[in-house]
């Protein structure tokens, strides 16, 4: 098993048990703030080298949402989803995103569109293979964007399309409303020193099954944030557990791409040849 290096212990123990339990695999949320486009944290701190690898298989036809999957797509066993601002690999095991990418810029992420709170079940997927609204009445958890509101205020498309339950999953309300906000608010503000960035995120699932509702649900077990600056080829990747956070700083929660890879089976950045 390999050695993660992480300024935290406890996220380090996160990833083992992950590692390990992988084969290799509510209450409504406060209302967005426009972004400020001003860096909250030094990104250059956190970002480090990264070098495309070269995965023909991750180009696989019926995957293709350009922009969104300029890098393929991080895995194929999936329910794939094209909206207006992202691209979506959903599980329907699990009834929720695997992972979902976006691509944000700093002249065509941004506008005045309010967020719309519009929390419905995706049309695209069959009842059986999607959330419901009525899953998470009661459950306890926040219904947490993969692809954040506050990153699709330039369009009531894509608005409305991120409160479909496909871009959603089931996430600590002190969590949703904390760092993970934090996290987010921070990666828009990038844009104001890297232009253009790729952003992968997902849930996360250990070796106990949750779960909310009748659909039923599966409860993740941590989050995963990749994002990627293809003008410098630099990168930094974040995993915060699903609960309220012992450290709220960024650089507590960065690991390895390599390692969250090998955690995940997902490969997030690669190249036709």
């Amino acid at each position: 098993m390999p050695t993660f290096r992480t300024k935290s212990p406890t996220l380090a123990a996160l990833l083992c048990t992950l590692l390990a339990a992988c084969g290799g695999g509510s209450t409504p949320e406060p209302a967005a703030q426009q972004p400020t486009l001003v860096p909250t944290a030094t990104s250059g701190g956190l970002f480090g080298p990264h070098q495309p690898k070269a995965r023909p298989e991750a180009f696989a036809a019926g995957q293709n949402c350009p922009p969104f999957t300029n890098f393929g797509s991080p895995s194929r066993d999936i329910d794939f989803l094209c909206r207006t601002a992202f691209a979506i690999g959903h599980d329907a095991d699990a009834r929720a995103p695997l992972w979902v990418i976006e691509r944000l810029s700093l002249n065509g992420s941004f506008g005045g569109v309010e967020r719309t709170d519009n929390f419905r079940a995706d049309p695209d997927l069959a009842p059986g293979r999607r959330a419901e609204l009525s899953d998470y009445v009661g459950s306890g958890y926040d219904r947490g964007h993969m692809a954040p509101a506050g990153d699709l205020t330039f369009s009531n498309q894509a608005m409305s399309e991120s409160f479909y339950l496909s871009n959603i999953a089931p996430q600590d309300p002190t969590l949703n409303r904390g760092a993970w906000a934090k996290l987010e608010d921070s990666v828009r503000s990038w844009l104001a020193e890297r232009p253009e960035l790729y952003v992968i995120t997902g849930p996360m699932y250990g070796p106990a099954r949750p779960v909310i509702g009748k659909s039923p649900v599966r409860v993740p077990y941590a989050f995963f944030k990749v994002v990627y600056d293809p003008n410098r080829r630099e990168v930094v990747a974040f995993v915060y557990t699903n609960a309220a956070p012992a450290a709220s700083d960024l650089i507590d929660h960065r690991v390895p791409i390599e390692q969250l890879e090998a955690t995940t089976g997902l490969h997030f950045i690669n190249l036709r040849q």
